[in-house]
């Protein structure tokens, strides 16, 4: 049976193809002119469902994505949801892609073929522990591109074989491009030459913010070939509290992402094969990856947007065996019931009002003093520091 507009449609073209007057038909109607001329254009004698409405879809949809990517996105999904272990959101779903040597869609592209589909979804994870009571010398945040990197080495890994090996990765935290070295042994000049390859193509930070390794912090009285060849060009130095990697969070979240997303999830031949992919998963991070604190834009476009030009450090810088003359190295330290203060191999006997609190120890290399300030109390103290050449 024929809908009441249809047969307002059927009524029309009958009484204007009698000869009514096409303004009468339509002041009867409470229609428009142009309706009732529509009508009568698409009146056709040999089709009786003339007078029924026809989708206004377009015939075809210039963006939609091909059935066959569709297909890859979702078994995709399904290979990774399998492994407990592996991240299996739009970003995981586009690097895998990416290594078929397929350009992948956009995220929101990927996530709308996942809803599509209505695929499972993996159960969420607790909430992080958000640490109570301790007030933490967090300093001044530092969001502008360039002005922190947080930096840390990852490993040892192993290859088939138990070939070991590390991985050096470092972010700006403003912008979060990240850069990673592969690197064999974790030996302080490896460390080092690591450092001026990241830093002479994700730029020289105003500071850098490492965890307490020996190879990264230095032992006996002397600091490490790595922080002396940041203090050479103009960084200063951080060092988090021992045993609480998670005062460097951004650079945690993507070591997670690395070991999930790039270690996991394939087979590496030999070190030159995982350098070869490490500078790949460098570049799609980069380009891919996006972030909420950069309101939704990946590091390339967060840098296109502001104009950014790193400082960049020339790849044949040679890291100086020499103690730089000026520059300053942080310590940030909980000060616990022993009541020490751990600054290389130096041990200072603190306040017993200072137990529980965390303190900052600035060393600066120009006087030869330690400078030590406690957070959310009046103490300090300026004190001569020796440190080995």
């Amino acid at each position: 049976m024929p809908s009441m507009e249809e047969a307002a449609r059927r009524q029309a073209v009958i009484r204007a193809l009698s000869g009514e007057p096409v303004g009468k038909v339509a002041a009867d109607l409470g229609r428009t002119e142009r309706w009732v001329r529509k009508w009568v254009a698409r009146y056709d004698p040999a089709d009786q469902d003339w007078a029924q409405s026809l989708s206004c879809a377009p015939k075809t949809v210039a963006n939609r994505t091909p059935e066959g990517l569709e297909h890859l996105v979702v078994e995709i999904r399904q290979h990774l949801m399998a492994n407990q272990w592996a991240q299996v959101g739009a970003g995981a779903i586009a690097w895998e892609i990416s290594k078929l040597g397929l350009d992948p869609p956009e995220s929101w592209t990927i996530e709308r073929i996942l809803a599509r589909a209505k695929v499972a979804k993996r159960r969420a994870r607790p909430e992080r522990y958000v640490p109570k009571g301790t007030p933490y010398p967090a300093g001044v945040v530092m969001v502008r591109a360039g002005a922190c990197q947080e930096i840390d080495l990852v490993g040892p890994r192993h290859l088939e074989g138990a070939i070991p090996f590390h991985a050096l990765n470092a972010i700006d935290v403003g912008r979060r491009r990240v850069a990673i070295e592969i690197l064999e042994t974790k030996a302080e000049w490896e460390i080092a030459c690591g450092l001026v390859r990241i830093w002479s193509r994700l730029g020289i930070p105003a500071v850098a913010k490492f965890d307490n390794g020996q190879s990264l912090q230095g032992t006996h009285g002397h600091l490490s070939l790595p922080v002396r060849l940041a203090l050479a060009v103009g960084v200063r130095v951080r060092f988090i509290p021992f045993a609480e990697p998670w005062r460097n969070p951004v650079i945690e979240h993507f070591n997670d992402v690395f070991d999930k997303r790039f270690f996991r999830t394939q087979r590496f031949r030999d070190l030159a094969h995982v350098r070869e992919q490490a500078s790949s998963f460098e570049i799609f991070h980069d380009t891919h990856h996006r972030y909420s604190a950069l309101k939704g834009a990946t590091p390339e476009e967060w840098e296109r947007k502001l104009g950014f030009a790193p400082r960049l450090l020339d790849s044949s810088f040679t890291p100086p065996t020499e103690l730089p003359h000026r520059g300053v190295v942080e310590f940030v330290r909980l000060i616990r019931s022993d009541r020490l203060l751990k600054v290389l191999d130096a041990k200072i006997t603190m306040p017993e009002e200072l137990i529980h609190r965390y303190v900052t120890a600035k060393l600066y290399l120009r006087t030869r003093h330690l400078v030590i300030e406690a957070h959310g109390h009046p103490f300090r103290k300026d004190m001569p520091f020796r440190i080995k050449p």
